[in-house]
Order: structure tokens, then C-alpha cells, then sequence
């Protein structure tokens, strides 16, 4: 409606992995329900899922099938207070 366009840079990680869509959703989702703006609810879910996926880029007992979100709830939680 209001021709607004919203974009966010993150540094590319030469990976791929599974469930980063779903992290994205339910961060923005969990945001935006929680009574962040639309804005602010894809910065949170965006610097998350960015931040989730570099931390599985550099462990070196990585799995292929999904990031560790787990180890990056700290920094999601300083991202909503």
C-alpha cells in the first residue's frame, strides 16, 4: 500500500542449509506478534537468520541439514529487549 521497500545487507556465506526460511517466518512472526513495527520485524528475523548461519558456517562440527539457531537465542534475545 505504501510503496515502501525495505532492504537489508548481510555479508554471503558460501553454504546452504535447510531451515533458514522457517527461522526467518517464525522470528518475524514472533516479532511482529510481540508489537514490533513490520520494519523492525525484518531487521530482528533478518540480522537473526544471518547471524544463525554464519554461526553454523564456522563451527567445524556443522551439520548439512540445518543452522544453529540454538546458540544464537542470546543474541535474538538482546535483538527484542
Amino acid at each position: 500500500e505504501t510503496q515502501d521497500f525495505i532492504q537489508f545487507g548481510a555479508p554471503k556465506v558460501n553454504m546452504r542449509s535447510h531451515g533458514t526460511g522457517d527461522i526467518f517466518a517464525s522470528t518475524f512472526t514472533g516479532a511482529l506478534s510481540s508489537g514490533y513495527s513490520e520494519y523492525d520485524s525484518l531487521v530482528i528475523a533478518s540480522k537473526y537468520t544471518s547471524r544463525c548461519i554464519l554461526n553454523s558456517y564456522n563451527d567445524p562440527d556443522r551439520v548439512d541439514y540445518g543452522v544453529n539457531f540454538e546458540r544464537e537465542l542470546p543474541y535474538l534475545i538482546s535483538l527484542i529487549k
